[in-house]
């Protein structure tokens, strides 16, 4: 209690001020690294919009509205702020800048973190642990010099800067790179804290934690470790009362951006108009209606959390970087506890709250990995400090100099990998297309049009009518948005009488309600049958056997690079009902296309004479050769089990077009595709499947049966590749099935318990990307005993049309995959 000032300050860092020591890395080497993060991320990032959220994250800040819950108060004024000082392009562009900015900065600030600690750790208190580290060093001559600090900084920075995760959200409009911009500053200024012994930075810590109050939840989840650490550093300090009203005042004032909601709120251009209320302020900020997603999975989950854990941080780091990790945690532990305590509470604390939500897992990820970095950074001062006693002379220059060249080789290489990856959004145009297209179809026209659509396509939208001066007039089309409240069927009923109604893309629930729904560009239009205006670009009359007229047909191209597919779009009509299911097949060369009935209007459901439209995908196979092929179709009817059905003429094949197929040098190597259990669309592979009930083990595809009893749980481990960009969001389906293949019991879920979809506004999964999957199937105690089967497949979470399995001759070979057998006793 009495010790002085300056016994203090030879104890222990972070007790009394220390000028810091100017060199010209002190600011310049933190700026360099800034600003080539920066040119890096902008470089790669979006020109325009995208779907979804990205896109609110552009318009909202622009008209100064409200965001979807939790608001973001703080991200809609810096967003603001920064659109209006940097006028650089379109608004969605220079929003996507700032993302590739605050990025930057979250680099940055991995950087300072480290070197404040290798700082730090040289001022320790000579206690027995530090004692023994000294003597393993060599009696204290292996001390880490300022290029050792550096370098090892750095190298942490380029960790987080080339992790896929993180470089994926600094390259568009979001507020999750803030949230992480936010967390990292605090972990900077309280270890910045902790080796000056200054409260400035306390002070700056307040004031920024109550900014991440205002922006966002998630970011609160390190409090606890912020509190123990400045209890644990300074346990006097609740006894400060100046330093403690200080803190206060620092909070409060930080926290001012939530007065933007009462005071906006009434006039706001977009979002809730009730919060200037208790109950809508606290809803909103609270995002109460979300919270059904947080802490999802239970104890028994943990272990397959963990290996959901394990296989995103193998896709962000590779292992030698997560050996740095686990010695950085270590040697942080010895040489300086207290900041140890600081990173490990707050990694864990914001771990079990990410990996037991099931939204926005992977952008509340980009905290736990950036404290990961750091840890790794420590890692190699440790790594360094090694070196540096085990090599002769020379040695401090020799082990800077390999610092400095793996620095150079790794990121280096984790760059030239992310980018032939995929991972740039800078030619990804998907949202602007849309735009286009929607406007090309409706505007000027008068047609009076209404477009029932969700969120993800009607973003764009707004983007263009709020920030481009191009508004939609409701004489030409309508926006309607497609909520909980007002689902797809309802939404079209309450719209039947405005006009002509489009949708963005195939929605069954509306087909199943007994409309039609007729390919129109870029949209389908909602059709009360029987349709009797559809009409083809490429008229036909040819008859299948007698029974189903072929009127015609559209083609979205002739040209297409293997591994993609072409839209095949299918005028037809019979001229009676039927009650046998025939469908249409395609042959492009040798490869055939039989198309799964599942989410399609089949032959039963058509009205006589109508004129039924449908659109099918032609796929060219990776291992296709360029050069041009016919392309032909044909007719099964698969009620009676005739593959081939003869064609006006004789024939069982028509020709339709000859397609240019080109190479891709994107396709993934052939030996990958013959290793996999199945290639599904060309999009993804299941590479393995393990089973385990008990104490069996069994590997995909498995002939002797897994057993397991009634009430028991079926452990299943996936292992996904990502072949090419996915081009939509898919879920996974694995069904326990009887002898007649209709499923008893199953799980439907996004991709590792929703921890990664394959497609969020853009593909989120890379080619080349391997994923392991874990699955709890259990067994219903009303199950009967008997022999099942195990199948897994995957499908689209709009259209519900499962994605097809390609043999390795590039054709069809059904939707599903059987893993193995099971048997219940």
């Amino acid at each position: 209690m009495g010790t002085s000032l300056d016994k203090r300050s030879q104890s222990e860092p972070g007790t009394v001020p220390k000028r810091p020591e100017v060199s010209w890395s002190l600011y310049s080497v933190p700026t360099l690294l800034f600003l080539a993060v920066f040119v890096l991320y902008a470089s790669t990032a979006a020109p325009g919009t995208l779907f979804g959220d990205p896109s609110e994250y552009q318009f909202i800040p622009a008209i100064l509205g409200i965001a979807h819950p939790p608001g973001y108060a703080f991200y809609t004024l810096l967003a603001k702020a920064w659109q209006t000082l940097v006028p650089v392009g379109t608004v969605a562009f220079r929003t996507n800048l700032l993302a590739a900015a605050v990025g930057a900065w979250v680099v940055t600030a991995v950087y300072l973190v480290v070197r404040d600690l290798g700082e730090g750790v040289q001022q320790a208190r000579p206690d027995k642990v530090n004692r023994t580290m000294a003597e393993l060093d060599g009696h204290g001559t292996a001390r880490l010099t300022g290029p050792s600090i550096m370098l090892s900084a750095v190298f942490a920075a380029c960790c987080l800067a080339v992790a896929p995760d993180f470089w994926q959200h600094a390259i568009h409009s979001n507020a999750h790179i803030v949230s992480a911009a936010l967390a990292l500053t605090h972990t900077w200024l309280l270890v910045r804290w902790w080796r000056t012994g200054r409260v400035f930075w306390l002070g700056l810590f307040a004031l920024t934690l109550g900014w991440a109050a205002a922006h966002h939840p998630i970011t609160l989840m390190g409090v606890p470790a912020y509190g123990l650490f400045v209890l644990v550093v300074r346990p006097q300090i609740l006894r400060r009362w100046r330093t403690v009203l200080l803190l206060i005042g620092c909070l409060l004032l930080g926290l001012t951006p939530l007065l933007y909601y009462p005071l906006r709120s009434p006039s706001a251009p977009f979002g809730p108009t009730n919060m200037r209320t208790w109950e809508g302020f606290s809803g909103h900020i609270t995002a109460r209606d979300l919270r059904v997603n947080l802490f999802h999975f239970g104890v028994s989950d943990q272990a397959d959390r963990a290996l959901v854990f394990w296989s995103l941080l193998r896709l962000q780091f590779p292992l030698l970087v997560l050996g740095l990790i686990v010695v950085g945690l270590l040697w942080l532990v010895l040489r300086g506890p207290k900041p140890a305590l600081l990173l490990v509470a707050f990694i864990l604390s914001h771990l079990l709250f990410t990996l037991n939500t099931v939204q926005d897992v992977m952008a509340y990820l980009l905290i736990p990995f950036a404290g990961l970095s750091i840890v790794a950074g420590v890692g190699a001062l440790a790594l360094v400090r090694l070196l540096i006693h085990r090599l002769a002379a020379y040695r401090v220059a020799i082990v800077n100099g390999l610092l400095a060249a793996c620095l150079m080789v790794w990121p280096l290489l984790q760059v030239t990998v992310n980018l032939a990856r995929g991972i740039s959004l800078r030619d990804f145009f998907a949202a602007e297309e849309f735009v286009a297209a929607t406007y090309g179809r409706f505007a000027g026209r008068g047609e009076g049009g209404v477009l029932v659509s969700d969120w993800e396509h009607l973003t764009p939208l707004w983007v263009h009518t709020y920030t481009q001066a191009e508004p939609l007039e409701e004489r030409d089309l309508k926006l309607v948005y497609v909520s909980t409240a007002t689902p797809w069927v309802e939404s079209v009923w309450a719209n039947i009488e405005g006009g002509p109604i489009y949708l963005p893309d195939y929605r069954p629930a509306v087909r199943d309600a007994g409309f039609r729904l007729v390919p129109d560009s870029a949209f389908y239009e909602v059709v009360p049958p029987p349709v009797a205006a559809a009409v083809p670009t490429v008229p036909l009359d040819v008859w299948a056997d007698g029974r189903v007229h072929i009127l015609g047909y559209d083609l979205s191209t002739d040209v297409v690079r293997a591994g993609e597919y072409l839209e095949l779009t299918l005028y037809q009509s019979v001229p009676e009902a039927m009650e046998g299911i025939w469908m249409p097949y395609a042959q492009l060369g040798s490869v055939e296309a039989r198309w799964t009935t599942d989410s399609r209007l089949l032959t039963p459901q058509w009205l006589p004479d109508e004129v039924v439209v449908e659109r099918y995908e032609v796929r060219a196979p990776f291992g296709m050769q360029p050069g041009s092929y016919p392309l032909r179709l044909g007719y099964a009817d698969l009620s009676g089990g005739r593959a081939t059905l003869e064609l006006s003429g004789g024939e069982s094949l028509l020709d339709l077009a000859s397609i240019t197929v080109l190479p891709n040098p994107k396709a993934p190597p052939s030996r990958v595709l013959e290793r996999t259990l199945a290639n599904l669309d060309n999009q993804i592979a299941l590479v393995r499947a393990r089973g385990r009930a008990g104490w069996q083990v069994r590997s995909a595809q498995w002939e002797d049966p897994l057993v397991v009893r009634p009430g028991r749980v079926l452990h299943l481990t996936l292992t996904w590749r990502a072949l090419a960009s996915p081009r939509e969001s898919y879920t996974i389906f694995i069904h326990l099935i009887d002898g007649t293949g209709r499923p008893v019991t199953g799980h439907d879920y996004t991709p590792l318990g929703g921890a990664c979809p394959t497609f969020l506004w853009f593909p989120k999964w890379l080619p080349g990307q391997t994923f392991a999957d874990p699955y709890r199937l259990v067994i219903p105690d009303s199950l009967s005993p008997g022999d099942y089967w195990l199948e897994v497949g995957m499908y689209g979470m709009i259209s519900l049309r499962r994605l097809p399995v390609v043999d390795l001759s590039g054709s069809l070979a059904g939707d599903r995959v059987i893993l193995g057998p099971v048997r219940v006793e």
